[in-house]
Protein backbone atom coordinates (compact mmCIF):
# COMPACT_ATOMS: atom_id res chain seq x y z
CA UNK A 1 0.00 0.00 0.00
CA UNK A 2 2.92 2.60 0.97
CA UNK A 3 4.44 1.86 -2.32
CA UNK A 4 1.47 2.15 -4.17
CA UNK A 5 0.78 5.72 -2.66
CA UNK A 6 3.88 6.85 -3.13
CA UNK A 7 3.77 5.59 -6.53
CA UNK A 8 0.73 7.66 -6.97
CA UNK A 9 -1.42 4.79 -7.75
CA UNK A 10 -3.63 5.41 -5.19
CA UNK A 11 -3.87 9.18 -5.31
CA UNK A 12 -3.87 11.69 -2.94
CA UNK A 13 -7.39 12.46 -1.52
CA UNK A 14 -8.77 8.85 -2.76
CA UNK A 15 -10.72 6.43 -1.18
CA UNK A 16 -9.13 3.25 0.31
CA UNK A 17 -11.15 0.32 -0.44
CA UNK A 18 -10.33 -1.76 2.60
CA UNK A 19 -12.51 -5.22 1.14
CA UNK A 20 -11.20 -4.71 -2.30
CA UNK A 21 -7.46 -4.63 -1.04
CA UNK A 22 -8.27 -7.02 1.61
CA UNK A 23 -9.74 -9.23 -1.39
CA UNK A 24 -6.75 -8.54 -3.95
CA UNK A 25 -4.51 -9.75 -1.61
CA UNK A 26 -6.06 -12.73 -0.02
CA UNK A 27 -5.81 -10.98 3.51
CA UNK A 28 -8.31 -10.71 6.31
CA UNK A 29 -9.02 -7.09 7.77
CA UNK A 30 -6.28 -7.19 10.64
CA UNK A 31 -3.46 -7.14 9.17
CA UNK A 32 -4.25 -4.22 6.68
CA UNK A 33 -5.70 -2.12 9.72
CA UNK A 34 -2.67 -2.57 11.08
CA UNK A 35 -1.07 -1.43 7.59
CA UNK A 36 -3.16 1.23 8.08
CA UNK A 37 -2.02 2.43 11.25
CA UNK A 38 1.44 2.55 9.97
CA UNK A 39 0.23 4.47 7.21
CA UNK A 40 -1.34 6.54 9.39
CA UNK A 41 1.66 7.35 10.91
CA UNK A 42 3.81 8.73 8.17
CA UNK A 43 0.52 11.10 7.32
CA UNK A 44 -0.15 8.72 3.98
CA UNK A 45 -3.74 8.20 5.10
CA UNK A 46 -6.18 9.50 7.03
CA UNK A 47 -9.07 7.91 9.36
CA UNK A 48 -11.93 9.81 9.06
CA UNK A 49 -14.64 7.93 11.86
CA UNK A 50 -18.02 7.00 10.35
CA UNK A 51 -17.10 7.93 6.55
CA UNK A 52 -13.80 5.90 5.99
CA UNK A 53 -9.87 6.23 4.88
CA UNK A 54 -8.66 8.30 2.78
CA UNK A 55 -5.40 8.48 0.85
CA UNK A 56 -3.92 12.07 2.22
CA UNK A 57 -3.05 14.87 0.19
CA UNK A 58 0.71 15.67 -0.05
CA UNK A 59 1.40 17.95 3.10
CA UNK A 60 4.09 20.35 2.04
CA UNK A 61 5.56 20.82 5.51
CA UNK A 62 6.44 17.20 5.99
CA UNK A 63 7.90 17.40 2.39
CA UNK A 64 10.24 20.06 4.12
CA UNK A 65 11.19 17.93 7.00
CA UNK A 66 12.32 14.77 5.04
CA UNK A 67 14.24 16.68 3.13
CA UNK A 68 15.93 18.51 5.66
CA UNK A 69 16.63 14.93 7.29
CA UNK A 70 17.90 13.47 3.77
CA UNK A 71 20.31 16.92 3.87
CA UNK A 72 21.22 16.40 7.42
CA UNK A 73 21.85 12.20 6.78
CA UNK A 74 22.66 11.64 2.94
CA UNK A 75 25.47 14.00 2.39
CA UNK A 76 27.57 12.77 5.63
CA UNK A 77 26.76 9.45 4.36
CA UNK A 78 27.90 9.46 1.03
CA UNK A 79 30.82 11.21 2.35
CA UNK A 80 32.08 8.07 4.61
CA UNK A 81 30.82 5.93 1.45
CA UNK A 82 33.95 7.80 -0.56
CA UNK A 83 36.45 6.92 2.05
CA UNK A 84 35.44 3.18 2.16
CA UNK A 85 35.23 2.50 -1.33
CA UNK A 86 35.72 -0.76 -2.62
CA UNK A 87 35.86 -2.54 -5.77
CA UNK A 88 33.20 -4.63 -5.50
CA UNK A 89 30.53 -1.56 -4.63
CA UNK A 90 32.19 -0.20 -7.75
CA UNK A 91 30.69 -2.53 -9.63
CA UNK A 92 27.22 -3.22 -7.54
CA UNK A 93 26.91 0.86 -8.17
CA UNK A 94 28.05 0.32 -12.14
CA UNK A 95 25.37 -2.58 -12.42
CA UNK A 96 22.48 -0.30 -10.87
CA UNK A 97 22.96 2.31 -12.94
CA UNK A 98 23.08 0.08 -16.17
CA UNK A 99 19.66 -1.01 -15.31
CA UNK A 100 18.78 2.45 -14.44
CA UNK A 101 19.83 3.24 -18.03
CA UNK A 102 17.71 0.77 -19.41
CA UNK A 103 14.68 1.42 -16.99
CA UNK A 104 14.80 5.37 -18.34
CA UNK A 105 14.72 4.20 -22.06
CA UNK A 106 12.07 2.46 -21.86
CA UNK A 107 10.39 4.93 -20.05
CA UNK A 108 9.73 2.86 -16.94
CA UNK A 109 8.34 4.96 -14.38
CA UNK A 110 8.16 2.66 -11.01
CA UNK A 111 10.63 0.28 -12.48
CA UNK A 112 13.22 3.41 -12.63
CA UNK A 113 11.80 4.64 -9.43
CA UNK A 114 12.79 1.26 -7.69
CA UNK A 115 16.48 1.66 -8.84
CA UNK A 116 16.45 5.02 -7.65
CA UNK A 117 15.15 3.94 -3.92
CA UNK A 118 17.88 0.89 -4.56
CA UNK A 119 20.65 3.41 -5.39
CA UNK A 120 20.17 5.50 -2.15
CA UNK A 121 19.79 2.58 -0.06
CA UNK A 122 22.73 1.07 -1.23
CA UNK A 123 25.25 4.31 -0.59
CA UNK A 124 23.58 4.59 2.51
CA UNK A 125 24.08 0.27 3.65
CA UNK A 126 27.52 0.81 2.83
CA UNK A 127 28.29 4.36 3.95
CA UNK A 128 26.63 4.03 7.35
CA UNK A 129 24.09 1.18 8.68
CA UNK A 130 20.86 -0.51 7.31
CA UNK A 131 19.84 1.28 10.21
CA UNK A 132 20.79 5.21 8.83
CA UNK A 133 18.63 4.46 5.90
CA UNK A 134 15.61 2.91 8.00
CA UNK A 135 15.41 6.24 9.53
CA UNK A 136 15.90 8.51 6.12
CA UNK A 137 13.00 6.50 4.32
CA UNK A 138 10.47 6.63 7.34
CA UNK A 139 10.86 10.51 6.94
CA UNK A 140 10.70 11.25 3.52
CA UNK A 141 7.30 9.54 2.10
CA UNK A 142 5.69 13.04 1.55
CA UNK A 143 8.97 13.63 -0.54
CA UNK A 144 8.81 10.26 -1.94
CA UNK A 145 5.44 11.61 -3.35
CA UNK A 146 6.81 14.68 -5.30
CA UNK A 147 9.94 13.29 -6.74
CA UNK A 148 7.50 10.33 -7.95
CA UNK A 149 5.49 13.44 -9.62
CA UNK A 150 8.30 14.33 -11.32
CA UNK A 151 8.92 11.62 -13.36
CA UNK A 152 7.35 11.91 -16.86
CA UNK A 153 8.03 15.29 -17.17
CA UNK A 154 9.51 15.26 -20.32
CA UNK A 155 14.33 14.64 -19.95
CA UNK A 156 13.51 14.40 -16.22
CA UNK A 157 14.66 10.24 -15.64
CA UNK A 158 17.76 11.60 -18.06
CA UNK A 159 18.68 14.50 -15.74
CA UNK A 160 18.26 12.43 -12.76
CA UNK A 161 20.48 9.38 -14.03
CA UNK A 162 23.26 12.08 -14.55
CA UNK A 163 22.99 13.05 -11.16
CA UNK A 164 23.31 10.05 -10.03
CA UNK A 165 26.29 9.12 -12.44
CA UNK A 166 27.93 12.10 -10.89
CA UNK A 167 27.41 10.96 -7.28
CA UNK A 168 28.95 7.57 -8.45
CA UNK A 169 32.05 9.46 -9.77
CA UNK A 170 32.58 11.66 -6.50
CA UNK A 171 32.74 7.96 -5.31
CA UNK A 172 35.12 6.54 -7.45
CA UNK A 173 37.59 9.08 -7.39
CA UNK A 174 37.32 8.24 -3.40
CA UNK A 175 36.76 12.25 -3.06
CA UNK A 176 33.85 12.61 -0.16
CA UNK A 177 33.88 16.51 -1.58
CA UNK A 178 32.79 15.47 -4.80
CA UNK A 179 30.37 12.99 -3.60
CA UNK A 180 28.84 15.45 -1.48
CA UNK A 181 28.49 18.49 -3.88
CA UNK A 182 27.29 15.68 -6.03
CA UNK A 183 24.98 14.74 -4.14
CA UNK A 184 23.04 17.78 -2.67
CA UNK A 185 22.81 18.77 -5.77
CA UNK A 186 20.71 15.69 -6.46
CA UNK A 187 18.65 15.71 -3.98
CA UNK A 188 17.68 19.89 -3.76
CA UNK A 189 16.20 18.85 -7.24
CA UNK A 190 13.29 18.62 -5.62
CA UNK A 191 13.20 22.78 -4.71
CA UNK A 192 12.73 23.52 -8.55
CA UNK A 193 9.77 21.18 -9.35
CA UNK A 194 7.83 21.73 -6.21
CA UNK A 195 5.85 25.13 -7.64
CA UNK A 196 5.36 23.44 -10.55
CA UNK A 197 3.40 20.35 -9.37
CA UNK A 198 1.08 22.99 -6.91
CA UNK A 199 0.31 24.62 -9.83
CA UNK A 200 -0.62 21.42 -11.90
CA UNK A 201 -1.52 19.45 -9.77
CA UNK A 202 -3.33 21.55 -6.90
CA UNK A 203 -5.79 18.62 -6.53
CA UNK A 204 -2.88 16.32 -4.78
CA UNK A 205 -2.02 19.01 -2.22
CA UNK A 206 -3.54 20.34 1.28
CA UNK A 207 -4.78 23.24 1.22
CA UNK A 208 -1.96 25.65 2.54
CA UNK A 209 0.35 24.05 0.18
CA UNK A 210 1.13 27.71 -1.33
CA UNK A 211 1.34 29.38 2.05
CA UNK A 212 3.69 26.87 3.40
CA UNK A 213 5.97 27.30 0.28
CA UNK A 214 6.21 30.73 0.00
CA UNK A 215 7.14 30.98 4.02
CA UNK A 216 9.48 27.97 2.93
CA UNK A 217 11.26 29.90 0.31
CA UNK A 218 11.55 33.52 2.05
CA UNK A 219 13.37 31.24 4.89
CA UNK A 220 16.21 29.90 3.21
Amino acid sequence: MRRAIVNLHLSPGSNVNEKLICDQLGISRTPLREAILQLQSENLVSVIPNSGTYVSKIDLQSVFDGQLVRDALELKVVRLAASRMTPQFERSLDFNLHQQKRMAADLDYDGFYELDEAFHTMICEFGASAHIWKIINGAKAQLDRVRRLSFPLPSHLEVVLNEHMAVVDGLKLRDPDAAEAAMKTHIDRVFTMIRRHIVERRDYFAADAGEVLDGYVNGR
